[in-house]
């Protein structure tokens, strides 16, 4: 599974185990990429999962089609307005929380109407209508806390 990630990831423009679909939570899934990337790392070391590893963070953190840092509150260019009912509540959003990213499977009414021939890893917008591309989870932001303390390491 670690060698087909890397296989993927060289093939992809943004070094992501991604191919032509961007599914719900895409975020989610290049995290736990990485994660798994790092942990094969610390069994048999290889520097190049540690690179692609590294390639799946930058990409949670703008290195991506949209240009957007996908966890709210970091670097210039980050999501404001998650689908999140308690930021939807105070009228602010939470720092730290990464949203689900691109979705090119047009799963709600917002997506189903901006998204149409937009190009799977550009199926995004920050917009708390559009619940497909910018909710948040407490497990989409678990595979990152060990993303950034592995890359610390």
């Amino acid at each position: 599974a670690v060698d087909a990630a890397v296989t993927t990831s060289k093939e992809n423009a943004y070094l992501v185990n991604k191919e032509s679909v961007y599914e719900w939570g895409s975020n989610l899934s290049a995290a736990n990429t990485g994660m798994l990337l790092y942990m094969a790392n610390d069994i048999k070391p290889n520097e190049e999962y540690v690179a692609y590893a590294n390639h799946h963070l930058n990409y949670i953190y703008g290195v991506n089609a949209t240009g957007y840092c996908f966890v709210t509150g970091a670097g210039t260019l980050y999501p404001q307005r998650p689908h999140h009912r308690v930021c939807e509540v105070l009228e602010k959003c939470i720092p730290g929380m990464l949203v689900g990213g691109p979705n090119s499977n047009l799963e709600d009414p917002y997506a189903k109407a901006v998204f149409v021939d937009y190009p799977a890893a550009k199926c995004y917008e920050d917009n708390a209508q559009s619940f497909s591309v910018n909710e948040v989870t407490i497990y989409w932001n678990s595979p990152l806390i060990y993303l950034l303390t592995a890359a610390q390491q």
